[in-house]
């Protein structure tokens, strides 16, 4: 298997670097030590570089899920006012199939992969009606209140329990609804 993460080229660099290290060390402590005294401080100075690769892995790990997340949010953060909008672009499509965005609607597919495959969750359905929750939803006015009827203009995004974007809801929906 080939592996093109330069974090694990540098640390096999390192980890051979160690080890020349370690052989010229224990050819000089032969020199100077007796062979018992050398055996215990060999097999010391082993058990310790042992534990400090077993870390730098262990902290190679943390940082390759990092840079995962980082990567995630802020890729999502650049998208996210797309990610919002396409969603109320589908739905107006299907209620009104003679809009020329029809066609682009099934370009959007690998964005939904993309953001299932990272956990990501939309908060609702573009023209959903669904009781006002403030935890969830962004009002497009400031005078509803928790659990009124509300329908959602644009979704919103979450990790688990994180928010990432609240969904926009309003009390009415666009002009031209899709009829049911």
């Amino acid at each position: 298997m080939m592996v093109n993460d330069p974090n694990l080229f540098w640390f096999g660099c390192v980890l051979w670097l160690v080890i020349i290290w370690l052989i010229v060390s224990l050819r000089h402590s032969n020199k100077v030590d007796s062979p018992t005294e050398s055996n215990t401080a060999g097999a010391r100075e082993i058990e310790e570089l042992r534990q400090e690769c077993l870390r730098l892995r262990e902290e190679l790990q943390m940082q390759s899920k990092q840079l995962k997340t980082d990567f995630q949010n802020a890729t999502f953060s650049q998208l996210q006012t797309l990610l919002n909008n396409y969603p109320s672009v589908r739905k107006m499509t299907e209620a009104k199939p003679d809009l020329p965005a029809k066609n682009l609607v099934s370009l959007f597919t690998s964005l939904d992969n993309l953001l299932a495959s990272w956990g990501y969750e939309q908060i609702g359905s573009a023209w959903e009606q669904v009781p006002y929750n403030p935890q969830l939803h962004q009002p497009d006015t400031n005078d509803i209140a928790e659990g009124e009827l509300v329908y959602i203009r644009f979704v919103g995004y979450r990790e688990g329990s994180r928010i990432l974007s609240p969904a926009k809801v309003s009390r009415t929906l666009p002009i031209s609804s899709p009829s049911k």
